[in-house]
This record gives structure tokens, sequence and C-alpha cells, in this order.
């Protein structure tokens, strides 16, 4: 009869110990630790960058470096020119006198400037020169010939003249087409404007 009776308990200790739910804490999953992405700022290029326009505003260039001695004697065939030249920071004008074939005296002049008030002094050059020719002066502009260009044939002095600019620089030239033969068309106009704007870029 005992021994019934602890068998009966032991079975009921078994059965509870069975239904019971299971000993421990089981512990909740986790949420995924969030990880934070580290944002890369992009590096801005720095502002107004001098080297963006290649050219130095205070650099002083000689006329030997505009027009080289070896393309001037090219442009300015059998002639002997004597320079007078005035170089400042930020451009220089060069004019070289000579007497031509038919024993008349005449000029070449050149002018660059890449200075902070290149292109207001052009335009106002422009301007006040164009002021001292007749109303019927006819003035073009070159395709191919830099960003902005006024070319005309000067009734007050006979000249040729050329105004160009490519951004912030800016040339000026006048000169007889019959002596400087290179440029008496279009196409040694745009040639030599480009090398000279070239040059002022240190190119």
């Amino acid at each position: 009869m005992f021994e019934r009776s602890r068998v009966t308990i032991l079975l009921a200790l078994l059965a509870l110990t069975l239904s019971a739910p299971a000993c421990g804490t089981s512990s909740s999953p986790q949420p995924a630790q969030e990880e934070t992405a580290q944002s890369v700022q992009a590096t801005e290029p720095p502002a107004n960058s001098s080297s963006a326009s290649g050219t130095d505003p205070n650099a002083v260039v000689s006329c030997s470096q505009i027009l080289p001695p070896d393309e001037l004697k090219n442009l300015l065939i059998n002639l002997t020119p004597t320079l007078t030249e005035n170089s400042y920071p930020g451009g220089t004008s060069c004019l070289w006198s000579y007497v031509n074939a038919a024993g008349q005296s005449s000029t070449f002049f050149l002018q660059v400037d890449f200075s902070p008030n290149a292109v207001s002094l052009w335009e106002s050059t422009r301007q006040s020169e164009l002021s001292n020719e007749p109303s019927d002066i006819v003035v073009i502009s070159i395709d191919g010939l830099a960003d902005e260009s006024y070319v005309w044939s000067s009734k007050t002095t006979g000249l040729s003249v050329v105004y160009a600019r490519i951004g912030d620089k800016t040339l000026i030239m006048r000169y007889v087409p019959q002596d400087v033969i290179y440029m008496a068309n279009e196409s040694g106009i745009i040639d030599m404007a480009q090398r000279i704007f070239e040059r002022m870029s240190g190119g």
C-alpha cells in the first residue's frame, strides 16, 4: 500500500514537471542594432581659384612674349621696326614703327590686357575710337574670332582695327594690311589672335 502511494506521488510529480513551462527566462529577440552610416561630405573646389583662368592678373608680360621676334619678322617682311613698349601689371602695349617699301612711315600696334578692369577699358576704348569715325563706318564681327570681336577699316587713319575678347582677356590691334599681309584676311586675323590669347594664358 505504501509502495503504491509512493508510485502515485512520483507519477503526479512527474506529470506536474512535464506540464509546467520550461524553466529559465527566454530572451526575446533583440532588434538588430541600427548601424549609422558615416556621411562623407564632398569637398568643393575653392571658389574663384586664380588658376582657373590660367593668367595672373598682376603678371607683367613683354612684347617679345606676346609676339616673338621671329614671328614679328614674318609679319613685317623686309621691314625694320623700332619698338616702343609699355608693360604694366596685367598687360602690355607694343608699338612698332617702321618705314615701308613705299617710303612711308607706318606703325603696327598691339595691346593685350588681362587686368581686373580689362573688359571695361577695352569697351570704352572701342567706343571712343569709333566716335572719331564717320557715321557710315562698317564694323563687322568675324566668326571664330574670340568670344566677342569688332573689326573695321578706319576711314580716318587707313589702318585695319581689331578688337577681340575672350573671357576677361582683351586684345586690340591696329596695322596696315598691305604691310602685314598675313592679317590682310579673316583667317590670318583669327590665327594670330588665337596665338596671342594663348600666350596671355601662358600657353
